[in-house]
């Protein structure tokens, strides 16, 4: 853990554990360039109240917003949710209805526009392919948006690995290079 980046980017892709955010990449990178940290910033990065334990958070766990006033849902749990998790890579989203995930009933999110500062927490749609993990996706593994796709289809329960072929100079990803390993059958 040590030695792995929060994120990598080159010319051609990104890739990050749950969510490419660039106000948060950018403020990582006042603490490291290469998006590696060291073992004391590990250590910041575990206590609420630091500077990077708040970037940290939004790069491993994905950003989420508070719904407006009056607003809230009622989680698979049966708690009272204000806050909901972003689909930060659909570019094309409007609403807050759009953005919105795990959420069971969608229609206790209002389906009006979000404020133009969330707009800052989605992946435009004409950046470099970005590659993603951590939301443990189920069913057949798809596109998240013409330039996002989650790899993690719950590998390490009994889920496919899933890996992608990217093409040389392409910036539009495609199902066709999306490549599905089949879990191992263990006993």
């Amino acid at each position: 853990m040590k030695e792995l980046p929060l994120f990598i980017e080159t010319e051609r892709f990104r890739a990050v554990h749950a969510a490419w955010i660039q106000s948060a990449i950018d403020d990582l990178r006042g603490h490291s360039q290469t998006g590696v940290l060291s073992e004391e910033q590990l250590i910041r990065a575990g206590r609420e109240g630091e500077e990077i334990h708040h970037i940290a958070e939004t790069l491993a766990k994905g950003p989420e917003q508070r719904l407006p006033e009056p607003y809230s849902f009622t989680d698979k749990g049966k708690h009272l949710r204000h806050h909901i998790r972003l689909k930060w890579w659909n570019g094309d989203a409007k609403t807050w209805r759009q953005v919105a995930m795990s959420v069971p009933n969608m229609e206790q999110i209002p389906d009006k526009r979000f404020p133009p500062s969330l707009a800052t927490s989605i992946y435009p749609v004409d950046e470099r392919p970005v590659f993603f993990g951590h939301y443990w996706m189920s069913g057949e593994p798809e596109l998240q948006s013409g330039n996002a796709l989650c790899l993690d289809y719950s590998a390490g329960t009994d889920g496919p690995l899933v890996t992608y072929a990217l093409d040389a100079g392409s910036h539009e990803l495609s199902l066709a290079n999306l490549i599905v390993h089949a879990a191992p059958n263990v006993e």
